[in-house]
């Protein structure tokens, strides 16, 4: 269950997995957006990390990077270190796999080789969009 909150006052609201989340809480750009005011969102994460500490990132948005109609779906998150303001400072990239219409079960994180794995068409597509989207300057090295 993820819960999409615009920390405006409006009721969360909630999609049932990740697929809910991509194709539904989405504006055009990819920012997760409050179903309720139509204003940019986010969700709110908390991890254990392995040394001892917490990894509590504010989800904004993500990018689709898999081909339509493939089992394993790549994404990538774009994650920001406060709730509020509308700029990721990071990237997560994970995937989804949707098996169900195949009698599996819809799976996110990493795969049975570990995190997905992008040709260089997906690194330079991540790229542009992270460009487009303000998260990059393309003239920084």
């Amino acid at each position: 269950m993820w819960t999409i909150d615009c920390g405006d006052g409006c009721a969360p609201t909630k999609a049932r997995d990740i697929i809910a989340l991509i194709d539904g809480h989405r504006d055009e750009a990819g920012w997760f957006i409050c179903s309720r005011c139509q204003q940019q969102a986010f969700i709110s994460k908390s991890f254990a990390t392995q040394g001892g500490g917490r990894w509590t990132p504010f989800l904004k948005g993500a990018i689709r990077l898999g081909t339509p109609g493939e089992p394993y779906q790549p994404f990538a998150f774009l994650v920001g270190d406060e709730a509020n303001g509308g700029v990721a400072t990071s990237v997560w990239v994970a995937y989804y796999t949707d098996l169900r219409p195949h009698g599996g079960r819809l799976k996110m994180g990493h795969g049975p080789g570990g995190p997905p794995v992008l040709g260089m068409r997906g690194v330079d597509g991540l790229r542009r969009r992270l460009i487009e989207l303000g998260c990059l300057d393309p003239d920084a090295e």
